[in-house]
C-alpha cells in the first residue's frame, strides 16, 4: 500500500508496535528492479513483521547518480515496489539529505532501519535508541546495481542499434 502522508505512516507504525510487531524501514532508489532488490526485500521480511520502503525523490537520485537518472519516476518506482511480495507499505520520500531522513526516522520510530553498507559515518549517524541498525547487503551471487544494468544496455545498443523501435 502506498502511504501518502507521513502522519498516516506514523499511525500505521504506532499501531503495529502496539501489537508487538516489528517495523523495518529501508530507504532507496529502486529504479530498475533486479535480483538484489528481491533478495533484499526477502531478507527484510525475515527481519521484521512490517516492511516499509521509502522511495527517494527523482531530484535526490539525479544529484547522486547523474543527469540521466532515475530512469523511472518516483511514482512509477513506488508502484513497482508496492507490487512486490514482502513489501507492506511504500512512502514517497521527499527528504534530500541524511539529516532530514534521520528526522523522519526519529518521528516514525521504526524497530529496524537497514542500510546496504556500513560506512564510518552511517555507523554513528544512524545509531538511535528507537531502532536497531542492520546491514542487509545484496546476495553476492546477485550483486547487481541498476547503474550496471543501465551501462550494459547502453553498451549493447551502442554496438547493435536496433533497426526499429519496440
Amino acid at each position: 500500500m502506498i502511504v501518502k502522508s507521513k502522519k498516516k505512516l506514523k499511525s500505521i507504525i504506532d499501531i503495529a508496535k502496539k501489537q508487538n510487531k516489528s517495523v523495518l524501514i529501508k530507504r532507496g532508489c529502486f529504479d530498475i528492479i533486479h535480483p538484489g532488490h528481491i533478495l533484499g526485500i526477502k531478507k527484510f521480511k525475515e527481519l521484521a513483521d512490517i516492511v516499509v520502503i521509502l522511495i527517494m525523490s527523482d531530484e535526490v537520485i539525479k544529484s547522486r547518480k547523474g543527469k540521466g537518472r532515475p530512469i523511472n519516476s518516483q511514482k512509477q518506482r513506488a508502484m513497482v515496489i508496492d507490487g512486490i511480495k514482502g513489501v507492506d507499505y511504500v512512502y514517497l520520500d521527499k527528504t534530500d539529505s541524511n539529516e532530514e531522513y534521520l528526522k523522519i526516522l526519529e518521528y516514525l520510530k521504526p524497530t529496524i532501519v537497514t542500510t546496504l553498507m556500513y560506512t564510518p559515518k552511517s555507523k554513528t549517524e544512524f545509531v538511535c535508541p528507537y531502532w536497531k541498525l542492520v546491514l542487509c547487503p545484496d546476495d553476492k551471487d546477485f550483486c547487481v546495481s541498476t547503474t550496471t544494468i543501465v551501462n550494459n544496455i547502453l553498451k549493447k545498443y551502442a554496438k547493435n542499434k536496433p533497426s526499429k523501435s519496440f
